[in-house]
């Protein structure tokens, strides 16, 4: 660009004019030059929508205009162009007041503008309003595909202009790559290693699919599939890509097939990192689904309540009517007194069941600590010591894989010692019970499995009840079917599953399957 002898821009070529045609039907920023003293040559209407003046009132004005008095900032206006000059480009932020007194906090860059002699004609100024940062943020994507449609439909003007323009397109917000029909990165804008940390030279070799996170990989691919036979078009992909420290962040890609454009002969792809508003909303979903099912357990342990509380209660009531009979004779009224402590017992285990339940529904024991295996495993034994030698049990345990947890101790220890004891209860008659535990790795999951060569179950008749609330598959063991109710509870509330595998005579497998972390 060349500058007059009266200092303004002069109009010497089709592509200057095409330049100040862009320049000056941009909105969202305010784009102008100033002179070597910081005079303004030239205003867009960016500019005048953020300040409020318009061209007539400010060319040739001092940029000092739009400055707080009191501002120190604008003490340090002549250090700033100083900077400018420096290093060719240089981005500060401050207070600016607009023509009707308002101030706004503004974002500018001041660059360097030589003429085709090398000699220095002034600056460019760039600025835009970041006051309500969120709001830029969410606008940044609508500014994104307005310059993909402008690269678009302008595409032999702007490569004629590329040195013009490249200083615009590498201060986008958004990330701006280039990719040849082998889909791969020629060419990254220093926004895109901002957001993903990968310069040209740490990805020399390779695809943009390298990067892409495994899950997200098929339907990745069947999109390029779709964007390599049709050009021009706009495809929207949402992903996650792989930061150059390693961990994965969620992406927004606009990808634009121009390999049919000679000028350009790439694919233009425009992306932003949006991993904040995506856990939001995973950790919205989680919320919910937590608070459906303590709504379902609160609905279940009502109907438990309802169910279990109603027999005892009517027992009770029943046989206190017979002791106020008065011609019950003495040996009734004793009968009938031993048989209300029994029903008044069945309640208070009634409602010891229910507390236990009330207490993992309601979380009073979640408290997260650091559990040794095999140390609870040997506690274990020795609180159950009299049923392990009582039944010449056997436990053996293999924690070679995993023999740490980082979970609640008490749900730990109430499911051990209930698998251990119910692989016990349902020995086979005359054979000594040998129940093995151990800990596996597997897809990114903790295994537990508990093994025992008892009677086993028959899972065709059984199996979908096996961990019911009072469900009992064999009434020749003692029991009151509540032990593999809990076990599910707490594996569930420590965010796991639980399966079981038996077949009759052939012993039991439960294995309880945790996340990693």
């Amino acid at each position: 660009m060349t500058l007059n002898d009266h200092g303004s821009p002069a109009s010497s070529s089709v592509d200057e004019r095409l330049f100040r045609l862009l320049v000056a039907n941009v909105k969202d920023y305010a784009i102008f030059l100033i002179d070597l003293n910081g005079y303004i040559l030239s205003w867009n209407e960016g500019a005048a929508r953020i300040k409020g003046y318009d061209a007539s009132e400010v060319i040739g004005q001092h940029i000092s205009l739009f400055y707080l008095k009191d501002d120190a900032e604008r003490k340090r206006l002549r250090d700033n162009l100083n900077q400018a000059l420096k290093h060719g480009v240089y981005e500060s932020e401050g207070w600016r007041v607009r023509k009707d007194g308002t101030i706004f906090w503004a974002n500018m860059v001041l660059t360097t503008l030589y003429n085709d002699e090398g000699h220095l004609i002034g600056f460019a100024k760039v600025t835009r309003d970041v006051t309500e940062r969120k709001e830029a943020e969410e606008q940044s994507a609508q500014i994104n595909m307005e310059l993909e449609k402008r690269v678009q439909e302008n595409t032999n003007k702007i490569i004629a202009n590329e040195l013009k323009f490249r200083k615009l397109i590498e201060n986008s917000y958004g990330g701006i790559s280039l990719l040849n029909k082998d889909l791969k990165v020629f060419y990254r804008s220093p926004s895109s290693e901002r957001i993903n940390g990968w310069r040209d030279y740490d990805r020399s070799t390779g695809t943009a699919l390298e990067i892409i996170h495994p899950d997200d990989l098929p339907l990745v691919k069947e999109q390029f599939d779709q964007l390599l036979v049709k050009p021009a078009q706009n495809f929207l992909i949402t992903c996650r890509i792989q930061h150059k420290q390693g961990h994965y962040i969620w992406t927004e890609c606009v990808f634009n097939n121009m390999l049919h454009d000679a000028n350009i002969n790439a694919i233009v792809c425009n992306f932003k990192d949006i991993t904040n508003q995506v856990n939001a909303q995973i950790e919205r979903d989680k919320i919910t689904a937590d608070l459906i099912k303590r709504n379902k357990d609160l609905e279940q342990f009502a109907y438990i309540i309802s169910h279990n509380l109603r027999a005892p209660v009517a027992n009770i009531t029943g046989l206190s009517a017979l002791l106020h009979d008065e011609d019950t004779d003495e040996h009734d009224r004793k009968k009938t007194m031993k048989a209300l402590a029994a029903s008044v017992s069945n309640l208070d285990e009634v409602i010891i069941d229910l507390n236990q339940i009330l207490q993992v529904n309601t979380g009073v024991n979640d408290k997260v600590e650091t559990v040794l295996l095999p140390e609870l495993v040997v506690e274990i034994k020795d609180s159950i010591n009299s049923i392990l030698n009582d039944n010449q049990a056997t436990i053996i345990y293999n924690f070679e894989e995993v023999d740490t947890l980082l979970a609640s101790k008490s749900y730990l220890h109430s499911i051990f010692q209930n698998l251990i004891v119910n692989g016990i209860k349902y020995r086979k008659t005359n054979i000594n019970p040998v129940i093995n535990v151990s800990s596996h790795f597997s897809d990114n999951s903790i295994l537990l499995k508990f093994k025992d060569n008892g009677k086993g179950i028959d899972l065709n008749k059984h199996g979908y009840h096996i961990f019911g609330l009072y469900k009992r598959f064999d009434s020749s063991v003692d029991g009151k079917g509540i032990g593999l109710f809990m076990v599910k509870m707490q594996v569930e509330r420590l965010g796991g599953s639980i399966s079981v595998t038996s077949k009759l005579g052939l012993g039991t497998e439960f294995t309880i399957k945790l996340p990693l972390h």
